[in-house]
């Protein structure tokens, strides 16, 4: 099976809402579920794209309507927060369930990194995406998200005590 990664097209806006979902779904609950948690993640995800399909006459004129949808996804999930501080994906022991060839110490180093590191190292190097994929998802820019992903594998490294 070949495996289909997201693009992201800016020269032309997307026609139908059917088509941004699409392209839209799988990087926009990636990046929510990096940040908060597989659950609330997904949640936001399916909210944000909600308010979308509601809203899709205004959003689909935007410049970075990807970007747009994303930030709603993410006070979705901040909705009810009165805290900073993250939930770690999984607890260590839970880390057995992602498989034999994942290192148990990820999840909650993982968890230590940033928001934005989190999110960035998970879109570039967990699901493939290049720094201007992940940018134009998350509303920055590509050489932000190049400084974020730089400095999350540095803090897992040191956290896993792997060498560079």
């Amino acid at each position: 099976m070949i495996e289909q990664r997201m693009t992201i097209d800016e020269t032309s806006p997307p026609r139908t809402f059917e088509q941004f979902f699409r392209e839209a779904e799988p990087g926009l609950r990636a990046a929510l579920s990096g940040g908060y948690g597989a659950e609330r993640g997904r949640e936001a995800a399916v909210e944000a794209l909600t308010y979308a399909w509601r809203h899709w006459e205004r959003i689909r004129a935007m410049d970075n309507p990807h970007g747009y949808v994303y930030r709603v996804g993410e006070r979705k999930a901040r909705k009810g927060e009165r805290r900073r501080r993250l939930v770690p994906l999984r607890t260590p022991d839970q880390a057995v369930s992602w498989g034999p060839h994942v290192e148990p110490g990820l999840a909650p180093a993982l968890a230590e990194l940033t928001l934005r590191q989190r999110q960035s190292v998970i879109l570039v190097a967990g699901f493939g995406m290049t720094h201007r994929e992940a940018a134009d998802l998350l509303g920055v820019s590509a050489s932000s998200i190049q400084s974020h992903v730089e400095r999350g594998l540095a803090n897992l490294r040191n956290a896993l005590g792997v060498d560079s």
